[in-house]
């Protein structure tokens, strides 16, 4: 059990990963929830653990009676993450309760069958999930998911050490579900947004790519491209208040993206160093 576990940023790879496009999360330290013991328990984390001991199949993963034992006497989670904003508010939770209540090593369990117990663990906060973003806060580094397979990044990423991001807050909060119905629906009934988001798919790849391989000049030129066409593409899912702003970024040395679902919640800045 770790003191702190960091929120998450989906750097790269909303919706697009639904059309096989490249994703890359990263823990972000900004913010983090952690264990404390209160005197009054946690009555809506009490009905989470609830939910896990009606899922069967967890009885496998997590030692189920112990976590409402310690939840019933006042163990709960201590967060400062905003919720609703594309933070990892949900999967900081998850990524908590199985680290502490797990009952398999990591080395017992693939990466493929971990993310479907963090599916499973997080349908309670989204009503669906991948099981993909509590990835990054449990093991606490980077994590690329491409080809339908999520893998660990153990190599540094200097390429985004030249990076400044920056959170900016459109003041709304964001419903993941209504912006990816929106999307799948999109894709079906309009062929020339379909056409678009293939294009820009491959843009997304190459630019994981870049910054993998730290090509940076490469991932700055295609992160410009990318933005200029997420910012068209994607009008519906981006706030009035956002929109301008993005307009009158095009200039600086920088580029704002969506993170993760849009439609409210944080949005990101990134400034390139130089």
């Amino acid at each position: 059990m770790r003191n702190k576990y960091h929120g998450k940023l989906l750097l790269f790879g909303e919706y697009l990963v639904l059309n096989q496009g490249a994703a890359l999360a990263l823990p972000e330290p900004r913010y983090s929830v952690s264990w404390d013991c209160q005197e009054t328990p946690d009555e809506e984390l009490i009905q989470y653990g609830e939910y896990l001991e009606s899922q069967k199949r967890l009885g496998d993963y997590l030692k189920l009676p112990l976590l409402l034992k310690h939840l019933k006497g006042g163990w709960q989670l201590v967060s400062n993450v905003p919720r609703h904003k594309g933070l990892g508010s949900s999967a900081t939770i998850v990524a908590a309760v199985y680290d502490r209540y797990k009952s398999k090593k990591d080395d017992e369990i693939s990466m493929e069958e971990l993310q479907e117990v963090f599916a499973v663990m997080e349908d309670f906060m989204h009503g669906k999930s991948s099981g993909f973003d509590p990835l990054p806060i449990y093991f606490d580094q980077p994590i690329l998911r491409k080809n339908n397979q999520s893998v660990r990044v153990y190599n540094p990423l200097p390429c985004l050490d030249r990076w400044s991001i920056e959170l900016i807050d459109s003041g709304e909060e964001r419903t993941d579900s209504k912006g990816i119905q929106r999307y799948l629906d999109r894709l079906e009934k309009d062929k020339s947004f379909s056409d678009k988001i293939e294009t820009l798919t491959k843009v997304n790849n190459k630019l994981v790519e870049a910054v993998i391989k730290n090509e940076h000049r490469i991932a700055e030129n295609l992160l410009r491209t990318f933005s200029e066409n997420q910012l068209i593409l994607f009008a519906d899912w981006i706030p009035a208040n956002i929109q301008k702003l993005w307009n009158e970024n095009q200039d600086d040395n920088s580029v704002i993206k969506m993170l993760g679902a849009g439609g409210g919640g944080y949005f990101l800045k990134i400034k390139f160093e130089g």
